[in-house]
């Protein structure tokens, strides 16, 4: 835990202090809808099916050479289903992307609490109400208003509770910055 902490202080000195700018300038609202499957094989097939609205933060730098890291505020309101039954997901949590130079490719990763209505699904056991969904991906912008993206989502417990199995999702998204 100590080195992990370590880890995380480190990478946020670099990036507060490294050749960067202050530009909180824009502020951007947006909305989508994503749905995704299972990504590793388990008793049962999860699907995952979610409406997002999102906005900028006022923290967002820009490196030489035209690299971008911006940060964003999402909420997250679907609806995971397996083994006949569906049950509300809800979360809210910070997001940042690295914008390429290219500026229609960005890197995404996201952390959020999550609250999920009912945990069990037939022979899986989610373990309990309170979960974390962890995302990694890539957005690929369409036009100046629309994007496409892909996110390795996992969503966890994070040992609250005696059973934690975990869930990983593949999930696909489009997006819609409004004007």
């Amino acid at each position: 835990m100590r080195l992990k902490s370590s880890m995380i202080f480190l990478a946020l000195a670099l990036i507060l202090n490294g050749p960067v700018a202050w530009s909180a300038e824009k502020l951007e609202f947006g909305i989508g809808v994503r749905t995704g499957f299972s990504a590793i094989k388990k008793e049962e097939t999860f699907h995952l099916h979610e409406l997002v609205a999102y906005h900028t933060l006022p923290w967002d730098w820009q490196w030489n050479g035209g690299w971008t890291l911006d940060t964003y505020w999402e909420i997250h309101f679907g609806i995971l289903s397996a083994a006949a039954k569906q049950s509300v997901l809800i979360s809210t949590g910070p997001m940042v992307t690295l914008q390429t130079p290219w500026k229609r490719v960005a890197l995404m990763a996201a952390v959020r609490p999550a609250f999920l209505e009912d945990h069990v699904f037939g022979k899986e056991n989610l373990g309990g109400e309170i979960q974390f969904t962890e995302e990694i991906g890539v957005n690929l912008a369409l036009t100046k208003y629309f994007s496409i993206g892909y996110r390795f989502q996992h969503l966890s417990n994070a040992h609250l509770y005696e059973h934690n199995p975990g869930l990983d999702l593949h999930v696909l998204e489009l997006r819609c910055l409004l004007p």
